[in-house]
């Protein structure tokens, strides 16, 4: 019965470990509640971005975000570190929900104009006054990764960099999907809200 509880308590204490933590960073309180690999099939009805699944995957790290004040969340600060290969990745894609019910927050746009005029007003916009703070932290030692997003064809190529926007929300639930190849074998990264570490995310 005591070996019984013994191994239930260290269970317990390394579930907590990943999945509870919790920092506050400029009066934003953030706290990791899951980390998963989406399925491939969730990857192709859900996720609004695009890639080559025989080459790369999704991470998605799910938290919970509370403003302590009146500012809000700046989605594009969010970013996923390797230590082991030395990669920081870009948020690949976002779904914010502020309630149980209702459509997700995705709030996301371009770096670079479109030359395509047909642009088709359900993609990222660009919009130059709509801060992206990935470039504005640098990590020391650190690659930065990140894949254009194509939204034209073959014959009219559209690609841009993605980033996303200040979020609406004051308390919401935040799903944050990073892209990562699949040759780099990982399971394990740290989530960072513009250069302060939330937590570990990894993958079971």
């Amino acid at each position: 019965m005591k070996i019984r509880f013994i191994v239930i308590l260290l269970f317990a204490l390394h579930v907590s470990a990943f999945y509870g933590q919790k920092k506050t960073v400029d009066d934003i309180e953030i706290e990791i509640l899951k980390v998963k690999e989406p399925s491939s099939f969730s990857n192709e009805l859900l996720r609004g971005i695009k890639f080559d699944q025989e080459k790369f995957k999704y991470v998605m790290v799910k938290c919970k975000v509370n403003s302590l004040k009146e500012n809000r969340t700046q989605i594009s600060a969010f970013s996923l570190v390797d230590t082991v290969n030395k990669i920081r990745y870009r948020l690949g894609d976002y779904l914010g929900y502020g309630a149980i019910i209702g459509n997700p927050e995705r709030n996301y746009f371009r770096k670079t104009k479109s030359n395509n005029k047909t642009s088709n007003y359900n993609t990222p916009q660009f919009r130059a006054n709509e801060i992206d703070l990935f470039d504005k932290y640098k990590f020391e030692g650190y690659t930065p990764f990140e894949i254009p997003v194509e939204f034209g064809t073959k014959k009219n190529p559209d690609q841009s960099i993605i980033y996303f926007g200040q979020t609406a929300y004051k308390n919401f639930k935040a799903e944050l999907f990073f892209i990562i190849p699949l040759e780099l074998k990982n399971d394990s990264f740290i989530l960072y809200y513009k250069d302060s570490k939330i937590g570990t995310a990894k993958l079971k």
